[in-house]
């Protein structure tokens, strides 16, 4: 049996989550299917040859530093979309102010005609 540290498994569990990010966002893969994804991946990755698997873990660790993939791990919260929802919602509520004050213009504008007629 080898010799299993936990800083191993922290290491592969890293890899694995960032690899699973990068697969499912590269496939469009549902979200529900990303766990099975995550096993199959930490499977091939434990169970090779701990020469292969060490040098795999390497260029993996590697790649995946270069390319920026840790940001990307965590989930976001779509903050980008909660803007442009925001920035939408204000816009219709100043275009919605912008009209009821001219309806109330025109309206005091007609009362006015209204009184120099009489």
């Amino acid at each position: 049996m080898q010799d299993v540290f936990i800083l191993d498994i922290a290491t592969i569990a890293a890899v694995v989550a960032a690899l699973v990010t990068v697969v499912g966002n590269a496939v469009n893969m549902d979200k529900n299917y990303r766990s099975l994804l995550a096993v199959a991946i930490a499977s091939v990755l434990w169970f090779l040859p701990k020469e292969w698997g060490e040098q795999a873990i390497i260029a993996l660790i590697i790649g995946l530093t270069a390319s920026g993939v840790y940001s990307q791990v965590k989930p976001r919260d779509n903050a980008n979309e909660l803007l442009r929802l925001q920035m939408r919602e204000e816009i219709r509520q100043e275009m919605e102010e912008h009209k009821s004050r001219e309806n109330r213009f025109h309206s005091e504008e007609e009362n006015s005609q209204q009184t120099r007629k009489e």
